[in-house]
């Protein structure tokens, strides 16, 4: 069939993982681009080119590389942007995912004309454990209560699944203020408020199928200040300023009566994670 699918992959001196990613996606029967954009020119390059020679003959995986590091969150825009298939999910350079998992994502995407992502179940492994985890999605087709579900319960793994290419270029992260400025840790929640607005969170229900996050690689990301009362702070600045976007958001896609409504459960859900450092911060137990 037709390539409907791009899988992009962002990555940054992790050569030796990647290749384990890959090896999966070569099994690829389904029809998908492979994007693979390298964070920056440094020792790493050299391997990184051997890894884009012994992939050579497969003809749908493409390198790219920046002469300059221009950082995780750019390169996520960058794969993004450069995408111009239907479909589109991201990939960490560390997890592995199935070209079967792929296919069955996109059959369920597929079918929905009011769905804008599907996701399938998350296995996350930490060193010899391993732990199924079912992600939270939102199928209903009315906006408020999607919202208000998003607000209750949430997690980032449909971050990563099957998009709809379309929905996902709506969606925006511009940072966060002051003192949180370089910091990207839960940004994903803020990129997520713009597809939940726009459609269905699908959730392909089949345990054969799911992503496997590899929670053990070095993050090359700020994460912010390990001094306890700068960085307490810094989470309290940050929560407020999420749901400062969730508004903003709300006001961009003139949203205006859940507008409203979240303006005055805002005091409630901020007390609620500040407290009970929930959902955004909750870690999963394995």
């Amino acid at each position: 069939m037709k390539k409907k699918i791009t899988i992009g992959i962002p990555t940054h001196k992790r050569p030796d993982l990647l290749k384990r990613c890959l090896k999966f996606l070569i099994k690829n029967k389904t029809g998908f681009f492979v994007t693979i954009a390298v964070d920056g020119i440094d020792q790493t390059f050299p391997k990184y080119k051997l890894l884009e020679k012994q992939y050579k003959k497969f003809k749908f995986i493409k390198f790219i590389y920046h002469k300059k590091n221009i950082g995780s969150l750019k390169n996520f825009f960058y794969l993004r942007k450069k995408c111009s298939t239907k479909y589109f999910m991201w990939l960490a350079d560390d997890d592995v995912l199935s070209p079967e998992t792929i296919n069955q994502l996109y059959l369920k995407l597929s079918k929905d004309k009011k769905a804008c992502t599907a996701v399938p179940y998350w296995e996350l492994h930490k060193y010899k454990k391993k732990k199924l985890i079912k992600p939270t999605y939102f199928d209903s087709s009315y906006i408020i209560i999607r919202l208000l579900k998003y607000l209750y319960d949430n997690d980032d793994a449909f971050f990563y699944g099957l998009h709809k290419t379309k929905y996902l270029k709506n969606c925006s992260f511009n940072g966060f203020f002051w003192p949180n400025k370089n910091i990207i840790s839960n940004w994903c929640y803020v990129f997520q408020m713009d597809l939940i607005i726009q459609g269905k969170i699908l959730f392909l229900d089949n345990k054969k199928y799911k992503w496997v996050n590899n929670d053990y690689g070095i993050k090359y990301y700020n994460k912010g200040s390990s001094e306890f009362f700068y960085k307490r702070f810094s989470y309290v600045m940050r929560k407020i300023n999420i749901y400062y976007e969730y508004l903003s958001k709300l006001l961009k896609w003139k949203k205006f009566s859940l507008f409203l409504l979240l303006f005055l459960l805002f005091p409630i859900f901020l007390f609620r994670d500040l407290v009970l450092r929930e959902p955004a911060y909750h870690k999963v137990k394995i």
